[in-house]
C-alpha cells in the first residue's frame, strides 16, 4: 500500500501561496526537489528556493511514463522543450522508506490543465500543417486565444495558411463568446 508522502516543511515554506496544495511529487534521487501543484501554479521547489512556477494554462499537455516514473509536461508555447519531472519512488522517512503515490499530483495536473483549456479547435491549413487554437484562461481569471505554432513559423506562413489561421482564431473566440474582429 502507497501512504501519502508529505512535502518537508522547509520547501512547503518555498511555495508561492494559492491555496492549498493539491499534490506534491519527490524529484531527483536524494529527496531535495518537489514539483508542488497547486490550484494555479506548477512549482518546482529545491534547496535554492523555487526553480520553476508557471500556470497550467501554460501547460499544454501532461502525461505519465510509469517505466521511467516521469511526468513529461509539453508546453503551450512550442518553443519550450518539454519539461521532464522524474519522480523518486521512495523517500526515507526514519528508518522506513515509503513508497511514493503519484496519483494526487496526476489528478492535480489534469485538472490544472483541464481548467485552464476553455475551448478548442484543431485544423488542417490549406497548406497541410495541423494546427490547434484554444481559448485558455489565465492565473488571473483572463481569457485570451493562442495557437500551437510557434511565432516563428506563424511569422512565415503563406497567404491561404495565415487568412485560414485567423479564420480559426475568429472562430475559436466566437465558440465562447469574445469578440471576433
Amino acid at each position: 500500500m502507497r501512504r501519502p508522502v508529505v512535502l518537508p516543511s522547509a520547501l512547503a515554506a518555498l511555495v508561492p501561496d494559492d491555496g492549498p496544495l493539491l499534490g506534491a511529487v519527490p524529484l531527483a534521487d536524494d529527496d531535495s526537489r518537489w514539483a508542488v501543484a497547486t490550484v494555479r501554479f506548477l512549482t518546482v521547489v529545491g534547496p535554492g528556493g523555487v526553480e520553476l512556477h508557471r500556470g497550467w494554462h501554460e501547460v499544454e499537455h501532461g502525461r505519465w511514463n510509469a517505466e521511467t516514473a516521469t511526468f513529461i509536461l509539453s508546453w503551450t508555447d512550442e518553443s519550450q522543450p518539454p519539461l521532464e519531472l522524474v519522480v523518486t519512488e521512495t523517500v526515507s522517512r526514519g528508518e522506513r522508506d515509503m513508497t511514493v503515490d503519484v496519483a494526487p499530483f496526476a489528478r492535480a495536473l489534469r485538472q490544472g490543465v483541464e481548467s485552464a483549456l476553455v475551448h478548442a479547435v484543431t485544423d488542417v491549413l490549406p497548406g497541410g500543417r495541423r494546427v490547434t487554437v484554444s481559448v485558455r484562461r489565465d492565473v488571473d481569471g483572463r481569457l485570451y486565444t493562442t495557437s500551437n505554432l510557434p511565432a516563428r513559423v506563424n511569422s512565415r506562413l503563406e497567404a491561404a495558411d495565415r487568412a485560414a489561421l485567423e479564420a480559426l482564431f475568429r472562430r475559436v473566440r466566437d465558440g465562447v463568446g469574445l469578440p471576433t474582429g
